[in-house]
């Protein structure tokens, strides 16, 4: 199975290497040759703690060279790694509830615990070698369909998360379509900032060890700083990867914009080759702005139930757009526009744990899959214009997309770092901005007044609440680990606080 060979592949590369780079900019480097005798020993611990085949493993923590090295050696154990979402906490108490509400034979932990408090037997320490574990044992453990090999969660933008069973055909295809489509070699370099217990975050470490490549893993509060010394290849992120140099081009004299060419992209190091966003709404003049400058910066759309569902790739891509299907995905556009697809080798097999209630809505019995997304297709490109579950419907039941008010704002204001419409009554609509710069706040509702002229009365904003953007953060839990807006985190602490 693919999975289980990674550790094997590791030994075909022994001399490349994998980069952690710490918060304070020290650096971990490992050979892949390294890696690959370091998660045999590992998992000859593991196994002599008694775990095998098919047992369900937690793993919990920050990235580190300790969370991969678990995963890599569950998997080539045969054992099926759940990954906890980085976002829970990690008081004792809490890790031990894990173990029971998921049902799992063992918990690993990446690091220690703040103030040194033991852990119950049936977790351990990554830091603290040999492991050492007694494993649980459940009786109502899930039944996993064939050929799962791994659980990931949602990030859960809706207020809710779904587990995700992502299955051995389904990762194989992901990294054999990427490294197709992006012709990796032996030289690139892939970097890794979002948490690990993304999804994507692990395929991108996969894809390094399939094709021979290197890999740099570097959290997200020092990236900028990082990347001139990292010197990536090829970066995938949201659209706040980009925004910063965007914002700041914009605000810039127009002589200057064009001047310095790639000058202003050398934030990013000077061997990036392809760079990639999605998972948010992607302004195209960002695009438009970045390929004037020469820097290969494309729109990329896909899910964890699918995997890669449409990409813009050199040669053939369309700011504004997610790209044309990849190999082996046909789209179609269901009532209202949502995006239902067809895979050949979708990337999960279901959900489990939470989410079960809805997925008979999203695994359809023909076989096609519902994306929640909304869009039109346009000479065979995707371009994607909303969340069905984020439409507002008026008591009067006007439908309102709010993407495209939300798109208006974000495109005339460079500072605007989001805005969110939402409902406010029976018939209002209301917004929150974030902005760079709150002085600028009256500039902004003086735009949303002007803008409200061109809509009819449905569609016009009432009521505008600015925001710092420094609060659009992870920790304060308006943005989820992917980076996206929480939009129930938004109705539940800024839209019905008391600041308000």
């Amino acid at each position: 199975m693919f999975a289980d060979s990674l550790v094997d592949r590791l030994a075909e590369h022994p001399a490349q290497r994998m980069r952690f780079v710490a918060r304070d900019r020290t650096t971990l480097v490992k050979t892949y040759g390294e890696i690959h005798d370091d998660a045999v020993r590992l998992m000859s611990e593991l196994r002599d703690s008694g775990l095998g085949p098919g047992d369900l493993v937690g793993v919990l923590g920050p990235n580190s060279y300790e969370w991969i090295l678990a995963d890599l050696a569950l998997l080539a154990l045969g054992c099926v790694p759940v990954a906890i979402p980085a976002e829970n906490r990690h008081e004792p108490a809490e890790i031990g509830a894990f173990v029971e509400r998921y049902r799992l034979a063992a918990l690993l932990v990446t690091r220690p615990l703040p103030g040194g408090a033991g852990l119950p037997a049936a977790t351990a320490v990554l830091t603290e070698r040999p492991v050492k574990l007694g494993p649980a044992r459940h009786d109502d453990v899930p039944a996993l369909p064939p050929g799962v090999r791994t659980i990931a969660f949602s990030s859960g933008t809706a207020g809710t998360q779904k587990g995700l069973m992502i299955t051995d055909d389904g990762i194989a295809n992901t990294v054999e379509l990427s490294a197709r489509a992006w012709r990796v070699t032996t030289d690139d370099d892939i970097l890794i900032v979002m948490p690990y217990s993304n999804f994507q975050q692990r395929y991108l470490t996969y894809l390094a060890i399939w094709t021979g490549c290197a890999a740099t893993v570097v959290p997200p509060e020092i990236m900028f700083q990082a990347l001139k010394v990292v010197e990536p290849t090829i970066i995938l992120g949201p659209p706040s990867f980009f925004e910063v140099l965007y914002n700041r081009v914009m605000a810039a004299g127009p002589a200057d914009r064009m001047d310095k060419g790639r000058g202003w992209l050398s934030m990013y190091g000077s061997r990036v080759r392809l760079m990639y966003t999605g998972s948010a709404p992607v302004p195209p003049a960002m695009v438009t702005l970045f390929q004037e400058l020469g820097a290969p910066l494309y729109e990329i759309y896909g899910s964890t139930e699918i995997g890669w569902i449409a990409m813009n790739v050199p040669g053939a891509a369309r700011a504004g757009t997610a790209g044309r299907p990849v190999d082996g995905v046909t789209v179609e556009l269901g009532d209202g526009g949502e995006v239902v697809v067809r895979a050949g080798r979708p990337q999960v097999a279901g959900y489990v744990y939470e989410g079960v209630g809805t997925q008979d809505a999203v695994f359809l019995p023909d076989g096609r899959i519902v994306t929640g997304d909304l869009g039109v297709l346009e000479d065979g490109f995707l371009r994607l214009t909303g969340r069905e579950n984020n439409v507002i419907i008026t008591r009067s039941g006007v439908k309102i997309n709010p993407a495209g008010l939300e798109a208006g704002v974000e495109r005339a204001f460079p500072g605007v770092r989001a805005m969110v419409a939402l409902p406010d009554g029976a018939a209002l609509l209301a917004c929150v901005v974030w902005l760079d710069d709150p002085g600028r706040a009256a500039e902004v509702e003086a735009h949303i007044t002007r803008m409200n002229a061109d809509h009819e009365p449905s569609h016009r904003i009432a009521t505008t609440l600015v925001r710092p953007a420094e609060e659009l953060t992870v920790e304060s839990g308006l943005l989820t680990r992917n980076f996206k807006i929480d939009r129930g985190a938004v109705r539940r602490t800024v839209w019905t606080g008391e600041d308000r």
